[in-house]
């Protein structure tokens, strides 16, 4: 599953990588035929197949895992459209031929075709049926994953979305917190978090405005309702700043972030329940385009910052 799970998400690479615009579109040929490629490798495995190293592509699996050539084999279906898709991926790789936008959207169709038939043949279950939430080493972010999943079958959207939100908040603080180090904040936090409920302007004004106290006579009247407002527009544009900057030095796609924040709810914890409250807007209702984005965020994200921590190598002498 786990193997699945990865070329379901290289299969979700490619397709990204198809919408963008030449010559960045022209990789999603490479990425397509890779995950076709380990998709075949895994079922050779799976149905304990031996196929043919020095054969043709295409012989060597369609034919190698035909029930006539092995008795436990299947028929795979979609063998032209993969053809064409090898034909395409060598003129490309080994001759510098150019895929055009039709032929991108050829082999973007004949890999779903391909991949949508033959999983359900080899492994008995439905290609959307593969959780990618497997290549997440991040145990907690995982188990995040599986329940906003269970959730969203169960149709509390509300709560699925809200558990994808806690995931992400609890990705990002593991990586610019380190509560086993001091100071606690990493190279990533940009310093102190901003409180999450600060006071309001008005809460300010009333703080600095204090006419009875003897240092404050021959102050302009409005003086402390100007300062009101330049503290309180600092502190949004820092913590705008500090947000945007962590985003940036993460890797972390800020489009995509945007579109994030927009569909899930807010999340806070009130008293020593420990069960997090979600709030959204009236009328709140996602759809499962939405959900599955968001989810696939968290996943993408995981795997950013897996990768950071993998290349994290601390100095020698430590």
């Amino acid at each position: 599953m786990k193997n699945l799970a990865f070329i379901r998400l290289l299969h979700h690479q490619g397709m990204e990588q198809s919408l963008l615009p030449e010559p960045l579109s022209f990789t999603s040929v490479l990425t397509f035929h890779d995950a076709v490629e380990l998709f075949l490798i895994v079922s050779a495995e799976h149905l304990g197949a031996v196929v043919k190293d020095r054969e043709p592509f295409i012989k060597r699996f369609f034919e190698g895992l035909h029930p006539s050539t092995f008795p436990g084999g299947v028929e795979l279906q979609g063998q032209y459209g993969i053809k064409r898709l090898n034909d395409l991926r060598n003129g490309f790789k080994h001759t510098a031929g150019f895929p055009g936008p039709s032929a991108i959207a050829d082999v973007k169709a004949d890999t779903a075709h391909f991949l949508l038939e033959n999983t359900p043949r080899v492994f008995g279950f439905a290609f959307d049926d593969i959780d990618l939430a497997g290549v997440v080493q991040h145990q907690q972010t995982r188990a995040y994953l599986k329940k906003a999943a269970q959730l969203n079958s169960e149709g509390s959207l509300l709560e699925a979305m809200g558990t994808l939100t806690i995931a992400f908040q609890e990705l990002l603080d593991d990586q610019i917190r380190d509560e086993d180090a001091y100071p606690r904040q990493t190279a990533y936090s940009f310093g102190e978090s901003m409180p999450s409920h600060p006071l309001r302007e008005d809460q300010i004004r009333m703080t600095l405005h204090q006419p009875d106290h003897a240092s404050r006579r021959g102050t302009p009247t409005r003086a402390a309702e100007t300062l009101a407002k330049e503290l309180t527009r600092t502190r949004d544009v820092t913590r705008a700043l500090q947000e945007g900057m962590r985003l940036l030095v993460l890797g972390v796609d800020f489009h995509e972030y945007q579109r994030f924040t927009t569909l899930t709810p807010a999340a806070a914890y009130f008293g020593n329940s420990g069960a997090p409250q979600f709030s959204a807007e009236s009328g709140y209702a996602p759809n499962q385009e939405e959900f599955l984005f968001c989810r696939q965020f968290v996943i993408t994200v995981a795997l950013r910052l897996a990768e950071i921590k993998a290349r994290d190598v601390p100095p020698s002498w430590r």
